[in-house]
């Protein structure tokens, strides 16, 4: 079996890796970091709402911030605005480490809470991106 910290991190790796997958060549890493965390949110606020939502990211951040400061340089995740420096340059190496220290925090802290095996599962869901309910051309309607 697996212990607590490396399946997060195993997790949080391969939700960054899959974050991948949906960035076009211009992209960059603070893009890509403001993409899966804007999926997670969405999945998030459904089981644990808007205000569960923002306590969770808040508290993570908390944890995460005096170690990651490059975390401030990823869009939407700090919302205290007098948090954020300007406008810090840092490699994509430190803004990588900072995105996968906040998913793993944000694990811990909903671990603590619903249990780790849960929390694991629900944050990865979340952060994955789904083909349901997308919008496509072809008409699908089997009601004659």
């Amino acid at each position: 079996m697996i212990t607590r910290e490396p399946r997060m991190e195993a997790v949080a790796m391969q939700m960054w890796e899959r974050a991948a997958t949906t960035m076009e060549a211009t992209d960059d890493v603070r893009k890509r970091g403001e993409r899966l965390f804007a999926s997670t949110e969405a999945g998030l606020r459904r089981w644990i709402g808007a205000e569960g939502y923002a306590s969770l990211l808040s508290r993570a951040v908390a944890d995460v911030l005096p170690e990651h400061p490059a975390l401030v340089t990823i869009p939407n995740v700090i919302s205290d605005e007098t948090e954020v420096s300007g406008s810090m340059e840092v490699d994509a190496t430190a803004q990588q480490r900072a995105v996968i220290a906040l998913l793993v925090a944000m694990m811990r802290q909903l671990g603590g809470i619903i249990g780790d095996n849960l929390a694991i599962r629900l944050i990865e869901q979340s952060g994955t991106p789904s083909l349901r309910g997308t919008a496509g051309d072809e008409h699908t309607d089997t009601v004659s």
